[in-house]
């Protein structure tokens, strides 16, 4: 993981020698607390969902799990963070406009492919990718399934200003924040906003979140509710395979 953290942020940011040693040192250190601290929660929460599936899934629960993942996912951002704000705080005047101006690329060249886009070839892409990603956890899809995850389709293509919205923000904050990067809260400062981000929380447009999350959370009760015995299987065999993976991480020396 190390190597690929490292050969993305290349993407990025040109680091120097030192500045590359260090970062990989520290994140060497972050991975390891991540792995001892941080995946035993993953491992316990698929375990917890595993024994929760012997039965179709109510909305709070579908609900209930979102907020546990995304709090997890949150804690391991606590511990992922720290490497990065050092990194930040090492780099130069020009540096840090060519981490701006990539960032602001990366995210721009998006929103401008999907606005070249009509409403009909933004369904039919995001229809194909949402049922090729559920294929991938239950094995197969009926037309009744394939109905209720077109409504997701919908659901998201309706909210892409708002996404857009959201990444556009996170730039703004960033690119305030990072201004400010020898301050003695930066680290904290920059824990937050990254955990506002997977979070999916935004105070300017949290309400259209809200809506969003609740269509959502009732679109996967009712696929999970149309699931056969034999996709029930493959989604059991999926997540002791994801569990086996995570246990492995978690005992790597």
């Amino acid at each position: 993981m190390n190597f690929w953290v490292t050969y993305y942020l290349a993407d990025y940011v040109s680091l120097n020698s030192t500045q590359e040693r260090t970062f990989e040192r520290n994140l060497d250190i972050a991975l390891v607390i991540h792995r001892t601290k941080e995946l035993p929660k993953f491992h316990r929460l698929i375990d917890e969902l595993q024994a929760d599936l012997a039965k179709p899934l109510s909305f709070n629960q579908i609900r209930g799990y979102y907020l546990k993942f995304t709090e997890a996912g949150k804690e391991s951002t606590s511990v992922l963070s720290k490497p990065f704000a050092v990194m930040i705080q090492s780099l130069s005047a020009s540096q840090i406009n060519e981490l701006n101006q990539n960032l602001e690329k990366k995210i721009e060249q998006v929103i401008a492919k999907r606005k070249k886009l009509s409403l009909k070839e933004k369904i039919v892409i995001r229809r194909d990718k949402l049922q090729d990603a559920t294929r991938g956890w239950i094995g197969s899809l009926s037309n009744k399934q394939k109905a209720i995850l077109l409504e997701l389709t919908e659901y998201q293509v309706e909210m892409e200003p708002i996404f857009f919205s959201i990444w556009r923000d996170f730039l703004r904050d960033w690119k305030e924040l990072i201004k400010n990067r020898d301050n003695p809260d930066f680290e904290s400062k920059l824990n937050v906003l990254l955990q506002q981000l997977i979070a999916f929380e935004n105070a300017s447009v949290q309400l259209d979140i809200n809506v969003y999350l609740t269509r959502r959370f009732d679109v996967l009760r009712r696929l999970n509710h149309t699931l056969s015995s034999k996709q029930t299987r493959y989604l059991n065999s999926r997540l002791v395979d994801m569990r086996k993976d995570i246990a492995m991480l978690i005992n790597e020396k």
